[in-house]
């Protein structure tokens, strides 16, 4: 290692000492100017900081070389324990070989004791085998042995009969031939196993037979079976396609009941259509188109057409000379008066002729008709006005007619309905009832009935009432009704306001409000009324007449007084 010493400036003198283990001082002496000290101050610094640097980097070096000189001796320790290692994998490996050879030669042994073993198990089986066939014979034998011995003890009885026959004998028996006693019995006895011989045969044949004929009859069962198979697979098919079938059918009788209603519906317009055509007809009358009763639909057409043309010429008739010479330019009389629901009564004799004379017999026990509008509402509107009527004059009645609408409400909930869609049809019917019991006129009773919304209301309530009762008693009524269900058809042809009614409304109607009715019907052609009392068997106290889907009300003469 090299040690550099700083060298001190030339100004400087210094006394040196060689000698080692003694102190060394230095004492500068100042020789030169100040300037010349400081420019040689800054050259000294820089000198010395190379000269520090020198001895770090010389420091670095002894401490590598230290690191070299560390790692050679591991180099060489890493060397030896290499050396160790190859020695003992040498070792690891002969030891090796010599394991494999010992597995191997295991090996060797372990197959031949295994192929020995296998022979000798199978040496084993067989003699298992063996064994247990001789135990089977063994047994066999011994059950032989056992009936062998068991036929001997049966036969015992025979050989002690021929020792005692043989002792009975004669002693030249033998001597005889053929005419012995002994010779019928052998002869009897071969016959008797001939035909044993023979019955055994025949048994065989009649077993064969049966297994044949069991054969016979398993087949026949399998074959049975895959018959049956087939056919449940064909039933299946059936009933698929009769399942698919009733379900067309359904569908085609919803259709056909669909296309009913729509029918039931055209023919309830086209008879309100003639129905019009008949009233307008009554008001629009010529007198050369001779009788009303005789003429068809088309002839009444053409006679309204005819009496508008004319109307119509006659307002410009009155639109050319003034107002004031209209009695003396008209040549028909108008009625502009509104038809009304309810009309007054009219006497008997204002029927047409023809009916009147074909049914002159029963006419005599009538005094009254009173004409309802055809509007299909004319049953539940006659029927509620004849009741009403009835009751006038006779305020316990009225009471008694109230108290069963306080009930129906009840009705009305079990059925089902809301409360909101009834009560203010029960509140008219209630209305009126009171109107009635300070103002019990004819004429009162016409002007409700006569007003649109009253009259229409109590109809609806009397049609929801109807509905009720259905429902209420679907057990018997629903066999009498053409309809998917009963409600259906209440909903449809009962509490829809404008449809027919039919009988079996008019009884339910009836049993309801617990009154009878009889119906007079024009519909025979016998020249007799038919007449229909509701319930059967009561005594009627409202009587209505029917004639082409329309009801009209009826009058006896003991009600004239009225």
């Amino acid at each position: 290692m090299v040690l550099m010493t700083p060298s001190l400036h030339p100004g400087f003198q210094r006394i040196h000492y060689n000698k080692l283990g003694e102190n060394v001082k230095h004492i500068p002496v100042i020789t030169e100017s100040s300037n010349r000290i400081l420019k040689t101050s800054v050259n000294t610094l820089q000198r010395t900081l190379v000269v520090k640097t020198q001895v770090q980097l010389d420091e670095v070096n002894r401490l590598l070389m230290r690191k070299r000189l560390e790692f050679n001796d591991r180099m060489q320790a890493l060397e030896q324990r290499r050396a160790v290692l190859l020695e003992k994998q040498e070792d690891i490996k002969e030891r090796a070989i010599k394991f494999e050879k010992f597995v191997g030669e295991n090996e060797v042994k372990r197959q031949r004791a295994l192929k020995k073993y296998q022979k000798e198990k199978k040496e084993n089986e067989l003699r298992e085998v063996e064994k247990s066939n001789l135990y089977k014979e063994l047994e066999q034998l011994q059950i032989r042995h056992q009936q062998l011995k068991e036929r001997v003890d049966k036969y015992k009885i025979y050989e002690k009969y021929m020792m005692k026959i043989l002792d009975l004998l004669p002693e030249a028996y033998s001597e005889h031939g053929s005419d012995s006693l002994v010779m019928p019995i052998i002869k009897r006895h071969e016959t008797l196993s001939a035909t044993q011989q023979d019955l055994l045969q025949h048994l065989t044949g009649l077993e064969e037979e049966l297994q044949q004929g069991q054969c016979n009859l398993d087949s026949l069962k399998l074959e049975h079976s895959t018959n049956r198979l087939m056919s449940n697979k064909e039933l299946a098919k059936l009933q698929t396609q009769w399942a698919k079938i009733r379900e067309k059918n359904k569908q085609m009788e919803m259709s056909l009941y669909n296309q009913h209603d729509q029918s039931r519906n055209q023919i309830e317009e086209i008879g309100c259509i003639l129905l019009a055509v008949k009233n307008i007809a009554q008001q629009c009358h010529l007198q050369h188109y001779g009788p009303l009763h005789q003429m068809d639909s088309l002839n009444m057409m053409d006679m309204i057409k005819e009496f508008i043309v004319e109307t119509i010429k006659y307002f410009i008739v009155l639109l050319g000379i003034g107002f004031h010479r209209i009695s003396d330019c008209a040549p028909y009389h108008f009625q502009m008066d509104t038809p009304k629901l309810i009309s007054i009564k009219e006497a008997m004799e204002s029927l047409e002729e023809s009916e009147a004379e074909k049914h002159q017999d029963t006419w005599q026990q009538f005094e009254f008709i009173r004409r309802v509008k055809g509007d299909g509402n004319c049953f539940y509107r006659a029927l509620c006005f004849t009741l009403v009527e009835s009751l006038l004059h006779c305020e316990s009645a009225i009471q008694r007619f109230r108290d069963k609408l306080l009930r129906s409400h009840q009705v009305l909930l079990t059925a089902g309905f809301d409360e909101n869609a009834f009560k203010g049809l029960l509140n008219t019917f209630h209305s009126v009832l009171e109107r009635l019991e300070t103002d019990d006129c004819e004429e009162t009773l016409l002007s409700l009935f006569n007003d649109q919304a009253t009259s229409d209301s109590m109809v609806q309530y009397l049609r929801l009432l109807t509905s009720a009762h259905l429902q209420s008693h679907a057990d018997f009524f629903q066999h009498f009704v053409e309809a998917p269900n009963l409600k259906v058809y209440c909903a449809h042809e009962v509490e829809a306001m404008a449809m027919e009614c039919d009988h079996v409304e008019i009884l339910a109607l009836s049993e309801e409000l617990d009154i009878s009715l009889c119906i007079i019907s024009m519909e025979g052609s016998d020249g007799h009324l038919t007449c229909h009392t509701i319930p059967e068997g009561s005594q009627p106290s409202l009587y209505l007449l029917y004639k082409t889907s329309h009801y009209d009300i009826l009058y006896k003469h003991s009600e004239h007084c009225k």
